[in-house]
């Protein structure tokens, strides 16, 4: 028994260095690329999220009653047909 825990700590031991190395390095051109995807999104996120600023003010309940600030943002999920159905059986 003692043998065998030491094989597996051996084995262990041996193959920790192959899983750190496993993962691939990025090369500056992908770290770049990376960079500026995210600055898009910043971008994108920013315009989304000011759009109630640039509506008109008789708009804003029907945006905000919609939930559609919510859906814009990724907070609330759309409802699927299952659920609609589901709510439309229990009323």
């Amino acid at each position: 028994m003692r043998k065998l825990v030491l094989l597996l700590a051996a084995a262990a031991l041996a193959a920790s260095p192959v899983v750190v190395t496993a993962k691939p390095k990025k090369t500056p051109e992908e770290l770049e690329k990376e960079r500026i995807a995210q600055e898009h999104d910043n971008s994108y996120r920013a315009v989304r999220d000011s759009l109630p600023l640039f509506l008109p003010t008789w708009s804003l309940p029907v945006f905000f009653g919609t939930h559609m600030d919510e859906k814009v943002s990724g907070q609330r999920k759309p409802l699927s047909a299952e659920t609609k159905k589901a709510k439309a059986t229990a009323q």
